[in-house]
């Protein structure tokens, strides 16, 4: 009887264990503005652009958080229309950086793009 009880305090504390390893998902990845920060630090950005691309970027999720609002249950119109708002985002982004910086720009969109897909982003 004390086996089995020791037992089960021991899967108990475990199943808690995992548990509370997995409370807080959005993390570090999941804040905005520290992925904003880290893109600007990865590109090595000067201080106007760096001034610049906080502002499109706080802009975009702004806008993203309206869009959501208002299209709450059209699922298809709301994909097209953050569609549309990324290819605006880009193009202003585009204007901002070098050429080399936006090509690193994108390959790193590419990269996060792809996790998404695969179920690593947001949970």
């Amino acid at each position: 009887m004390k086996k089995v009880i020791g037992l089960f305090l021991v899967i108990l504390i475990s199943t808690a264990t995992v548990f509370a390893q997995g409370g807080n998902r959005q993390g570090k990845e999941g804040d905005p503005s520290k992925r904003s920060e880290k893109m600007i630090e990865d590109l090595k950005l000067d201080d106007k652009q760096a001034a610049e691309f906080r502002k499109v970027e706080a802009d975009f999720r702004e806008q993203m958080k309206k869009e959501r609002e208002s299209v709450k249950e059209d699922r298809e119109k709301m994909r097209e229309k953050m569609i549309a708002m990324r290819t605006e985002k880009d193009a202003q982004i585009k204007k901002i950086l070098t050429d080399e910086q936006y090509k690193q720009y994108q390959e790193k969109q590419k990269k996060a793009d792809s996790s998404r897909k695969k179920g690593h982003g947001r949970k």
